[in-house]
């Protein structure tokens, strides 16, 4: 399929976008780290309890506080392109395009001019198909509903899709936050599946809860895509890259994820000083089983107002039914 024509003006943010091609993936293994298992490890538990105490009740009530990080979002926006081999897609899938936009982290440290601003410069990519993963949230409902207006703008042809995140967990109102979606015409994929759909073939794009926090049910997500698209390759959206290694065992194709920040504070030809995976699954593309594995860096931030070596980040995927040239 061919990118849509853009009008001038679009196609002037469009090219102001920064794009960067992300490297080849790399195997991933699943030997998990006993420090960073996100119920029973120490470190994990005081992080988050830390994070959501400082959102809660420090940072929303300063004044102000989204100014550092609404500059840096505004200028530091990275797209990370990536074109995905599905051998079992219909040529007529060919080059179809998914705008992966994770953890934006409505709340204390991002205004909503700015995802606005944001959301509208993403808007010029023309993607078939928009995928919201995750931690639409920060610790509250009420953050979420300023930025109403931005998601609501960005779709594609193929639709718009969500599944929820750990923090959206952390607002004790997911009802409320689905809801909110709806009326934003992105349906949400809670252990759920939807067939998309082309010249009379089909792709799945599959959805589960959280896999620390959630109840995700990987074989009921998987179970729905197999009946509302038999034969076609699975796309799963999964919130935390960890559920990877059990997905490709199950035959998913393609995994998009994001959770980790990519790190969000990084140093320099250094490995990530806090992990929120417990594979080491940080960034960027991986492979295990078959399977293809990204991971996005995201779009907001949490416990601090800063992202240092590790710029914010949007994937753009173009997905191929043959070998690329």
């Amino acid at each position: 399929m061919r990118r849509r024509t853009l009008e001038p003006a679009r196609a002037a943010e469009h090219e102001a976008l920064r794009h960067v091609a992300l490297a080849a993936s790399h195997e991933a293994r699943p030997v998990p780290r006993p420090l960073f298992d996100p119920r029973s490890g120490w470190f994990r538990r005081l992080e988050r309890a830390t994070s959501l105490f400082l959102s809660r009740h420090v940072y929303a009530r300063m004044p102000g506080s989204s100014w550092i990080y609404d500059r840096l979002l505004e200028g530091g926006l990275t797209v990370a392109d990536a074109e995905i081999v599905l051998p079992a897609l219909a040529p007529v899938f060919d080059r179809t395009t998914l705008l992966f936009v994770s953890d934006v982290h409505a709340g204390p440290f991002v205004s909503a001019s700015a995802v606005r601003a944001v959301f509208a410069r993403l808007r010029t990519l023309a993607a078939d198909v928009v995928i919201h993963g995750g931690d639409l949230a920060t610790s509250g409902i009420d953050e979420c509903a300023p930025h109403a207006e931005a998601i609501a703008g960005l779709k594609g042809p193929l639709g718009a899709f969500a599944v929820f995140g750990n923090h959206d967990h952390y607002t004790r109102d997911l009802a409320g936050l689905h809801a909110l979606y709806g009326r934003c015409g992105v349906r949400v994929l809670d252990n759920d599946a939807v067939a998309l759909e082309r010249g009379g073939a089909r792709l799945a794009l599959a959805g589960i809860d959280d896999w620390n926090i959630g109840r995700p049910r990987l074989d009921e997500a998987l179970a729905r895509a197999h009946a509302v698209a038999p034969g076609a390759p699975v796309v799963l959206v999964s919130h935390n890259p960890d559920a990877f290694f059990e997905a490709a065992r199950r035959g998913v194709a393609l995994v998009l994820a994001g959770h980790t920040h990519g790190g969000q504070v990084r140093v320099p030809g250094r490995p990530v000083l806090v992990r929120m995976s417990r594979y080491r699954l940080d960034e960027g593309r991986y492979s295990a089983s078959g399977a293809e594995l990204i991971v996005s860096r995201g779009i907001g931030v949490s416990g601090l107002p800063v992202r240092l070596f590790c710029p914010p980040e949007a994937l753009f995927v173009t997905l191929r039914s043959g070998k690329v040239p």
